[in-house]
Order: structure tokens, then sequence, then C-alpha cells
């Protein structure tokens, strides 16, 4: 029984809270507008002109990394990443900043992008 109750608060302690760690990564890959790439899988130079626009008209921004995982992009403060992604879809891009996971979705706070 106490086996059990020290795995029950073990388990509570340890599960993902949806929160960034404090270590910031470098993560390359491409900058996405998220409508595109979700509906219809486009990104790369060919759709760099169409998605840096839809980037421009506030359609949220997502991040392909080389590894084939798609984030979702947020700012440090709850503000648009419009301004830090602008023109940079369809190229090749290293994000540093956060990864925060909470309720299926894996999202990257931008701390810079080159």
């Amino acid at each position: 029984m106490k086996k059990l109750i020290v795995l029950a608060v073990l388990s509570i302690l340890l599960a993902p809270t949806g929160r960034a760690d404090n270590e910031t990564v470098a993560i390359k890959g491409e900058v996405v507008d998220l409508h595109c790439f979700l509906t219809r899988g486009a990104h790369g130079a060919e759709h760099a002109g169409c998605s840096n626009a839809c980037l421009a008209r506030d359609v949220p921004a997502g991040f392909l990394g080389d590894d084939g995982t798609l984030y979702v992009l947020v700012n440090e403060k709850p503000f648009s990443v419009k301004e830090k992604v602008a023109g940079k879809a369809g190229k090749k891009s290293t994000v540093h900043g956060k990864v925060i996971e909470g309720n299926g979705v894996k999202a990257l706070q931008i701390a810079s992008i080159d």
C-alpha cells in the first residue's frame, strides 16, 4: 500500500505541466504558416511567397524542424511572432528558444531566429 501511495505521489510530481523548462535549445528547420502546411503540406522555397504573405496577415506561424517535428511558434510575451518571422518562411533557419509541450501540442518559444 505504501508503494502505491509513493507511486501516486511521484506520478503527480513528475507529470508534464505544459510549462517550458529553463533550457534554451537551438532547432534547425523552416518557418511555415500553419494554415497552408496543415491543410496542404505546403512549405519550402516554392511556397515562400504565399507563406510570408499569410504570416504577414497574422496566420499562425509554425516551425518545421529538420527532424520533421512541427512546433507552434510563440513569443516570450503574449504578442504575435509576426515581426520575428517576417520574410523567413521557405528558408532554412535556426530558432533559439524553449520547447513547451502541453495538451498534445509542441510549441517553441522564440528568443531569437537566424
